[in-house]
């Protein structure tokens, strides 16, 4: 099948960070690799490592000595995030990883959707959601899209992200698009020629609308406490045992002295690190609608930001890029690593009935 990217991921491969085998997470071993591995389980004890990560060479043993294909699947497959469905393999990265976080610095094209990207060949076998031969996205509650008009959604959002002078004015333009989509019926003919057409003249801004209330102009221009209230939220989809963050009060006052005055200069960056959110997205075949999707963009977008007040505050320090690397790393360890997907989903669903 055909595997689709986005730009900015096309080149991945891993820099040797040890950000994922000091983890502290507990690997499961398939039953084919336990022998070699001579155990059932890989725990990383908190602040350690894996028992066969080699810190000096910054390497794991079982790939350097047998190979990935020996290395447990969780393994083999982070950071990468696969969906796949009729149309082909959509391959995305966890920005937890720190060389997947960088790479949303280091890109200077323009963010595109790449097909046989270089870091990510068909022949390799990919773990994610398999939606082959399932029904296509829901556009609204009891609406399906079709996948040809899905893949023109996907391609619209990727351009209005890179296109726009910021996050908030895609997001708006994409909310616009949205509800004209919401209004198609079967009487108003192709569903594919009434979308391109939105497309092609979304220039109206709508209201992006998120989970407990909605704002003109794009989700991040929410009142201040609103963006509390987003985090506070996704927090309590996180399961306790995962020990999710706290949340201080004094986020917002240190976002407004901190982080603010510098978002503008990263937002080529936040709109590669949203993009990547609905690019090859789960959500779209686990939620109820276009609408859900772009909650979830937003969401991100605003988890984003208190990830970098929270770190402003502990380093006593303005937003910079090293603080900026590693909010997003610690919003996607948050959003992809530590939240339930399906509570996280029924939640941002609630916008499909605003």
């Amino acid at each position: 099948m055909t595997v689709y990217s986005l730009s900015h991921h096309a080149t991945y491969a891993c820099r040797h960070s040890g950000a994922c085998c000091t983890a502290g997470w507990t690997i499961p071993v398939e039953a084919e690799r336990q022998a070699l591995l001579g155990a059932v389980e890989l725990p990383q004890p908190e602040g350690g490592a894996c028992q066969f990560y080699d810190r000096e060479a910054r390497l794991c043993a079982v790939h350097r000595d047998h190979g990935e294909a020996a290395m447990p699947a969780s393994c083999q497959h982070f950071p990468r995030r696969a969906l796949i469905d009729d149309r082909g393999t959509f391959v995305t990265l966890s920005h937890f990883c720190p060389t997947a976080a960088t790479m949303l610095f280091e890109a200077t094209a323009p963010l595109t959707i790449t097909t046989t990207p270089p870091a990510f060949p068909a022949d390799r076998s990919w773990d994610g959601l398999d939606a082959r031969g399932q029904w296509p996205p829901l556009l609204s509650p009891g609406v399906l899209f079709d996948l040809d008009t899905y893949t023109a959604f996907d391609q619209f959002i990727v351009s209005t992200l890179s296109g726009a002078r910021s996050v908030d004015e895609a997001l708006a333009v994409i909310a616009g698009a949205i509800e004209r989509l919401r209004a198609w019926n079967q009487r108003r003919g192709s569903l594919l020629v009434w979308a391109n057409d939105a497309f092609e003249n979304a220039s109206e801004r709508g209201e992006v609308l998120v989970p407990g209330g909605a704002a003109r102009r794009g989700a991040l221009m929410m009142p201040r406490p609103a963006r509390q209230q987003i985090y506070a939220s996704v927090l309590r989809a996180v399961p306790p045992q995962h020990d999710p963050p706290a949340l201080h009060a004094t986020v917002e006052d240190t976002w407004r002295n901190l982080g603010a005055p510098a978002w503008s200069h990263y937002e080529h960056i936040v709109a590669r690190y949203v993009a990547s959110k609905a690019f090859g997205s789960w959500t779209a075949y686990q939620g109820r609608g276009a609408r859900t999707l772009l909650a979830e963009m937003a969401v991100s977008a605003m988890v984003l930001q208190v990830e970098a007040a929270r770190l402003c505050a502990r380093l006593e320090r303005g937003l910079d890029d090293e603080v900026m690397r590693d909010a997003i790393r610690a919003a996607d360890w948050l959003l992809v690593h530590l939240v339930e997907r399906q509570p996280f989903v029924d939640w941002l669903g609630e916008v499909e009935h605003l």
